[in-house]
């Protein structure tokens, strides 16, 4: 029995077949690897998801004995079924959604995720923010209310000119000028780089949305922020990018703003003399460098009698060796057709033989001044800042600009 027992553990281990005295054969058989033990993941797209949005769920199963059958739990008392679903949230949450997997054998498996689905509009301190992604335009709002009254009909951020100094001196290669808009903005709420933020500062509460203003070759993030007094900013910040040759980064904002009777609007500016003067006619209006101190030391003035916005610039630069450039205002009647659309990256003259790069060939918002009165009437203004840059060569940080919208008067 001894050596019976010693035989059979040598053919267990060796795999062989051979017989024993007596007739009795012993064979093995060769040993199947075990299959990787039954999972599964799932994606989700967009990741960045407000209520009503149509989200695509993807599940990865794994291992085990296919074929597979996939179930679904959303967390929010619906279910599903199937390898690829879709579903809507209707109301915002951090919902724990849930995917299982079930194989041939039969085995399960199942992982959750937390999926966050944020409010649409934006509801925070007696503001209702509608926005939307736009495929060239970055972040707009419109129709946004503040205790029930509207003050903001369109903002948009329609592109970022940059233009290259010409160095004769270098062998410079060809920098611009460029007319950066998104290339891909609403690819920017699939990859989920827009965020709704809080102040963590209870001393300066505010809401904001921020998002990638995604354009090749360049990094910019853009802001809109909400304070409970009713002041809202907007801003930009850039940071490098682009060629190794001094340039100026221009942002094109448009804001078409309401602060009671839209045909009674103006725009003023502020002095030296220390009182503000309204502005006329549809115009390119140049920065004057004089800031009223009694109201946020604001450049302009937006509304109507009773109800304005003080308007006040900040900029912030990296390079001061670099002049500082003025902003401009850009006066025009508001016509929902004048907006800035889509345009070819590259400024050319295509008079030339070769098309050559030329500033002059840039889309301008001053092809919507038409010399018409603007003096209390229904308005609209581009902001135009102006910002120099070394290039990404010089590790400075960022640049931004932002432009604050102050109340002032009989608001609600």
């Amino acid at each position: 029995m001894q050596l019976g027992r010693i035989l059979v553990i040598l053919v267990i281990c060796l795999s062989t077949s051979f017989s024993l005295p007596g007739s009795l054969a012993i064979t093995s058989s060769t040993v199947q690897p075990l299959a990787p033990p039954l999972a599964v993941d799932f994606v989700w797209l967009p990741r960045f998801i407000v209520i009503g949005d149509t989200v695509n769920f993807t599940a990865l199963p794994s291992g085990g004995t296919p074929p597979y059958t996939i179930s679904w739990n959303f967390g929010d008392g619906q279910t599903g079924n199937g390898l690829v679903v879709l579903h809507s949230f209707i109301s915002p949450a951090n919902y724990t959604v849930t995917v299982t997997v079930t194989d041939s054998a039969p085995a399960t498996s199942s992982t959750i995720h937390g999926v966050i689905v944020q409010s649409w509009p934006v509801k925070v301190f007696g503001w209702v923010v509608p926005w939307n992604i736009t495929a060239n335009d970055g972040i707009n709002v419109w129709n946004v209310t503040y205790h029930g009254t509207l003050v903001i009909r369109d903002v948009r951020l329609s592109a970022a000119e940059v233009l290259y100094a010409v160095n004769p001196t270098v062998n410079q290669p060809f920098c611009g000028p460029f007319y950066d808009e998104p290339y891909n903005e609403t690819g920017v709420k699939l990859d989920g780089d827009i965020f709704y933020e809080n102040s963590t500062n209870p001393l300066n509460p505010y809401f904001q949305i921020r998002a990638e203003y995604r354009v090749g070759g360049y990094y910019y993030q853009e802001t809109y922020r909400f304070y409970p007094s009713g002041r809202f900013d907007t801003e930009l910040t850039i940071a490098r990018g682009g060629c190794a040759y001094d340039h100026i980064y221009e942002p094109h904002w448009r804001f078409n703003l309401a602060t009671g009777n839209t045909t009674q609007d103006l725009l003023s500016s502020y002095t030296p003399s220390g009182t503000w003067q309204d502005l006329i006619w549809e115009g390119n209006y140049t920065e004057n460098g004089f800031k009223d101190p009694t109201h946020s030391n604001s450049q302009w003035r937006f509304g109507d009698d009773g109800r304005y916005y003080y308007i006040t610039q900040t900029i912030v630069r990296a390079d001061l060796d670099l002049p500082y450039t003025p902003s401009n205002m850009i006066l025009v009647r508001a016509r929902p057709n004048e907006v800035e659309t889509f345009h070819t990256e590259l400024c050319v003259n295509p008079n030339t033989n070769p098309p050559t790069p030329d500033p002059a060939y840039c889309p301008s918002p001053l092809a919507f001044v038409n010399g018409e009165l603007a003096f209390r009437r229904d308005i609209a203004f581009w902001y135009i800042p102006r910002v120099w840059d070394h290039g990404p060569v010089n590790a400075a940080p960022p640049k931004d600009i932002t432009l604050s919208f102050y109340p002032y008067g009989a608001w609600p």
